[in-house]
């Protein structure tokens, strides 16, 4: 079977000035994947996404949201000129269409991938969605592609259980507001790794944030502090992700995957290198064959350095493929003895005993 990748020019279109996230990210992400041969590889199938209906975004957002939205993005085409959502968010004319491409991409991976005609997927979409919420679109985002699925899943495809994994270096907090107390529609588990929020947007990701109601010990949040180098990830997994997951079985997992972790990206403060995200995604890839079905949708946030993130996404489509000897490697880097003390002493046994009254495995 096949890995899908996810892309059209649409997400070109969303063109928003001169911004960090910008159309020529997934420029050089595409380029990249062409001058390494994936995009004429037989192994790899290039999918063109589909809109999501109204119907399917209502799933996770008001419809003023969505209205607002649209209303901008007419606005900006009969402007000429790039419209705010917030400070950070800008619409232009064709960035409602992209959006609407933008999560029905991530929907026909799941499709895809449940009919067998993929093993798994990436989505080279945008604009991304972790941070926005029901009735918001915030730092970057529009709709929220991941939690989108997520309920599409419940809703369209009759499963119970879906894990979400949030990478990106700043924490998906529009995802977690989504699920915080859970979902009528079956049981969401959402763990997001991403720099302590004392330290950079949005300023929240706390590990005392672990959902109330349904959700409650269902948010997972581990917020890593400035520097740390992807050693502290796979820490997080060992620990936290792989005894959870086990005892949860989750039937799908979707993975926001954000590129700024690396440790020259303008707008965070982390140590990782461009192997980090494949390295950290072989472990994910791994328990998902045994609880999971091996299925796995991976969807693209944030991420500003775009060469680099370019080698990032490359080196995650080869794990997917099970091309491990195919990873581009730089030199690693090691988290320093003070900050893994911290983690290993402090971070995880506080989150341990925060969901100890929720999961067994602690």
């Amino acid at each position: 079977m096949t890995t899908g990748i996810v892309y059209d020019d649409i997400y070109l279109q969303h063109r928003i000035g001169t911004h960090v996230e910008s159309h020529t990210r997934l420029i050089a992400i595409m380029d990249f994947l062409k001058d390494q041969g994936i995009l004429e590889n037989d192994d790899f199938l290039q999918m063109k996404p589909r809109k999501a209906t109204l119907d399917q975004i209502k799933y996770v957002h008001t419809e003023n949201l969505i209205n607002e939205v649209k209303r901008m993005s007419e606005r900006a085409e009969s402007t000429g000129n790039v419209q705010s959502l917030d400070m950070d968010t800008l619409v232009s004319p064709k960035t409602y269409e992209a959006a609407l491409y933008s999560v029905g991409g991530n929907l026909d991976a799941v499709d895809k991938i449940l009919s067998g005609e993929i093993r798994n997927c990436f989505a080279a979409i945008r604009p991304p969605g972790h941070h926005s919420n029901s009735y918001k679109c915030a730092g970057f985002c529009i709709f929220n592609n991941v939690a989108i699925a997520t309920e599409y899943l419940f809703r369209e495809k009759d499963f119970e259980r879906v894990a979400i994994i949030d990478w990106d270096c700043h924490h998906g907090n529009g995802t977690q507001d989504i699920f915080y107390n859970g979902s009528e529609n079956g049981d969401v588990v959402f763990f997001s790794s991403h720099q302590d929020g004392r330290t950079l947007y949005p300023g929240s990701g706390f590990s005392g944030e672990i959902g109330s109601d349904k959700g409650k010990g269902n948010i997972i949040n581990y917020p890593m502090p400035p520097r740390a180098a992807e050693d502290v990830i796979m820490t997080f997994f060992d620990e936290i992700i792989e005894p959870i997951l086990i005892e949860f079985k989750p039937e799908f997992i979707l993975i926001s995957a954000g590129f700024d972790t690396h440790y020259t990206d303008r707008l965070t403060n982390m140590g990782w290198t461009i192997q980090g995200p494949a390295n950290y995604l072989k472990k994910i890839k791994n328990l998902a064959e045994n609880v999971a079905n091996g299925r796995i949708s991976i969807t693209l946030e944030g991420g500003y350095e775009v060469n680099k993130q370019a080698k990032a996404v490359h080196n995650c489509l080869r794990v997917l493929n099970n091309e491990y000897d195919k990873i581009i490697e730089e030199k690693p880097r090691k988290s320093d003895k003070e900050l893994l003390n911290y983690i290993n002493e402090k971070l995880i046994p506080n989150i341990k005993d925060n969901l100890s009254t929720t999961w067994h495995c602690f």
